[in-house]
């Protein structure tokens, strides 16, 4: 049973989604979010590769804490911290 969410999780696509949306509302090089007029820390999500290159980042900031998104200001749901850590868990794959 297990291996089914393994392989969900592995799914770059869902993966995008809810970094898009949870996200880079804030970290990307033109944030949406009101808080901030430019990427907190320099970090940003507007391409695969960098959503792939700070995956590890992501795991300790979103997954493994809770501290992102700030305040869960875009409400980040248990259930898409899950799919995102079980897809950096995989190797962090983009295609």
């Amino acid at each position: 049973q297990a291996e089914p969410a393994k392989a969900a999780g592995a799914d770059f696509s869902k993966v995008h989604d809810v970094i898009t949306q949870r996200c880079s509302v804030c970290h990307s090089a033109t944030p949406t979010s009101q808080l901030f007029s430019v990427a907190p820390a320099g970090v940003m999500f507007d391409t695969p590769e960098q959503i792939q290159q700070q995956a590890p980042r992501i795991k300790a900031q979103a997954v493994t804490s809770p501290i992102m998104p700030l305040g869960n200001i875009t409400q980040m749901t248990p259930q898409e911290r899950e799919l995102v850590g079980a897809w950096i868990d995989q190797g962090a794959h983009i295609n």
